[in-house]
């Protein structure tokens, strides 16, 4: 069992993408996209936070791989769910895993996310 954990502030965040017009495209995904669609910034910077903590249980980093190989989309009941691509899937196999879950949470001035590969 491999736990990860991130923090982000979500002013930082803020001035990233005010900064970089396309940056959503290239953290997150179309479905992700759509599925953030509507939602205020401290979602978009939850759900970067989960990634983040997602990197850190593979132990690797982005090394390898992108944004776009973790997906996180939320059910109806809003819990996140994470998908990965076969890369990503690969190294939660290698550590002697099969699924990895995710919590996110956020205030009006931070996001956090906890993951954990099992």
């Amino acid at each position: 069992m491999y736990p990860g954990i991130d923090i982000i502030e979500i002013e930082r965040f803020v001035l990233g993408f005010k900064r970089q017009p396309k940056l959503s495209e290239r953290l997150f995904t179309m479905r992700e996209l759509e599925n953030l669609s509507g939602k205020g910034i401290q979602s978009y910077a939850a759900r970067f936070a989960g990634k983040e903590a997602i990197l850190k249980t593979l132990g690797t980093g982005l090394r390898g791989l992108s944004w776009h190989d973790i997906e996180i989309l939320s059910n109806l009941s809003g819990e996140p769910l994470v998908y990965l691509s076969a890369r990503a899937l690969d190294l939660v196999l290698a550590r002697g895993g099969s699924q990895v879950r995710v919590s996110l949470s956020h205030n009006r001035t931070q996001a956090m996310a906890f993951a954990i590969l099992s």
